[in-house]
């Protein structure tokens, strides 16, 4: 593959230690998913494990973005994860005394979070130090490679972990990966690092994320895209985490295996769209890209919900059912990769690299935030109304963040044109 070509051994170190990081993350998320629906089958306690992560990310966003302009930051993500093997290491001996209920459970995610917070800030910046310039599009594209790899294996291996060991075991299978990630992480040194100014001020946390803030208020491209980021991820995401993953194990009573197969299958078009998407992404701008996307998963949630009700109602069985539904989840999914690299690549290129840490913990934190609120009222919906419901609901925010995005969004090739204009 012509992308990997030029991509030293720096690169490759990050991508296996971040690709078994967030292997350990994303299994101990669907091990945790599980665990909870079963004990508690509410969509609310449920939607709220998810969506407790706004506390830690609201508190910590403005001062990971600062640390990871500040910072060195393959030293502090190998620290972060050998921290996160530690909790998991205590959660183990926890779960041996005790039983490991909703609170402990409420505890974790949010311990967690605090050092996914700091490792996603340093995760966002770090790929200018480790490849040149000329390299940057093929190392994200083939970063995206490494997602879906992962995305279709934590599935299964967490129901694998789920159906045969007990969760305080799963906690040290799942800490032993991030042991084994810092080992890797350790070792990087990157080469291509801005140069450091001399410092002029003592350093604000708050007056460094301002930074960031400003940076965003002067791109034209990140000003429209913040302004429906918060609606499409609150409708977009909670339709998948909370109202699908409801439907599927509770609704439809899938077992483990089940769910976690079809989480693999949609996941694999993750691995599998990067490989084809980088000439559309180089060939349409992000305004146009991004309108088309949103647009198409609208209409693929649309009619998951359709097939939905015929499941529910018994009009389809319920494999034909989940069948279809996986179907158009690999449609919204081919429709959403595009359009999220295109995003990453945007910000990456047009941003200073100096002050790539802030601005995309600005993003990150609205984003976060933004998405846990849409859980919450996703859970309540699915609690309280038909199943069905929330996921209509889903495609009609979509639909209407593209709509607002096609008005308010500036036609142009690079974002940074309009930075440059602001600064004349």
């Amino acid at each position: 593959m012509k992308a990997l070509k030029g991509l030293k051994k720096d690169y490759w170190l990050f991508w296996f230690a971040s690709s078994l990081g967030m292997g350990a993350s994303n299994i101990l998320q669907y091990v945790l998913s599980l665990y909870v629906l079963d004990l508690t089958g509410s969509a609310t306690l449920f939607a709220s494990m998810l969506s407790i992560i706004i506390i830690p990310r609201l508190l910590l966003t403005p001062l990971a973005g600062v640390m990871a302009d500040r910072a060195k930051k393959s030293r502090l993500m190998a620290l972060i994860l050998l921290g996160e093997a530690v909790v998991l290491g205590v959660y183990f001996v926890l779960g041996q005394i005790t039983t490991i209920g909703i609170a402990l459970i409420y505890v974790l995610v949010i311990v967690l979070e605090a050092g996914e917070i700091f490792y996603g800030g340093c995760e966002a910046a770090i790929l200018p130090e480790l490849v040149p310039p000329e390299k940057l599009k093929d190392a994200i594209s083939v970063s995206k490679v490494d997602d879906g790899v992962v995305n279709v294996a934590a599935p299964l291996a967490a129901a694998l972990i789920y159906d045969n060991l007990s969760i305080s075991v799963a906690f040290a299978v799942i800490g032993e990966l991030n042991l084994l990630s810092f080992v890797l992480q350790i070792r990087i040194r990157p080469k291509y690092a801005a140069e450091r100014t001399a410092e002029t001020h003592k350093p604000s946390v708050w007056k460094d994320f301002k930074e960031g803030i400003r940076c965003i208020r002067q791109n034209a491209f990140l000003r429209g895209f913040l302004r429906i980021m918060p609606l499409a991820n609150a409708f977009f995401g909670a339709t998948f985490s909370v109202s699908i993953a409801y439907l599927l194990r509770q609704s439809y009573a899938v077992d483990a295996w089940t769910y976690s197969a079809y989480c693999s299958v949609t996941a694999a078009m993750s691995m599998i769209v990067p490989l084809f998407a980088v000439p559309i992404v180089k060939k349409y701008p992000a305004n146009k890209l991004y309108f088309a996307a949103t647009l198409t998963i609208a209409a693929g949630i649309l009619l998951i919900g359709v097939c939905a009700v015929l499941g529910l109602y018994q009009v389809l069985p319920i494999m034909a059912s989940v069948v279809l539904i996986a179907v158009l989840d690999c449609v919204t999914i081919a429709a959403a990769i595009p359009m999220q690299m295109t995003s990453s690549i945007m910000l990456q290129t047009s941003v200073d690299k100096n002050l790539l840490g802030r601005v995309s913990a600005v993003l990150r934190m609205i984003g976060i935030a933004s998405g846990a609120l849409g859980e919450m009222l996703f859970g309540t919906l699915n609690d309280a109304t038909w199943v069905w419901l929330p996921i209509f609901l889903g495609a009609a925010g979509v639909a209407a963040a593209s709509l607002l995005f096609r008005k308010v969004m500036i036609a142009q090739d690079h974002p940074s044109d309009e930075h440059q204009k602001k600064g004349e």
